[in-house]
C-alpha cells in the first residue's frame, strides 16, 4: 500500500514540474515570435500611406 502512494506522489511533483517548465518555455518562444515585427514609416505632412501586403480594412 505505501509504493501506492509514493508512485502517486511522484506523477503528481513531477506534473506540476513539467507543467510550470513547459509553460514558461512556450510563452517565452510565443513572446519571441511576436515581437520580430519592425515598421518604419517616412512620409511628410498629410501624405497618404500604404501597405504592401494582406489589406485588413477589407472586411
Amino acid at each position: 500500500m505505501e509504493w501506492i502512494f509514493e508512485g502517486i506522489g511522484t506523477a503528481i511533483i513531477t506534473l506540476i514540474l513539467g507543467l510550470i517548465t513547459g509553460g514558461a518555455i512556450g510563452y517565452r518562444i510565443g513572446i519571441k515570435k511576436t515581437t520580430k515585427v519592425n515598421q518604419k514609416q517616412k512620409a511628410g505632412n498629410y501624405a497618404s500611406q500604404i501597405q504592401v501586403g494582406r489589406n485588413y480594412n477589407d472586411k
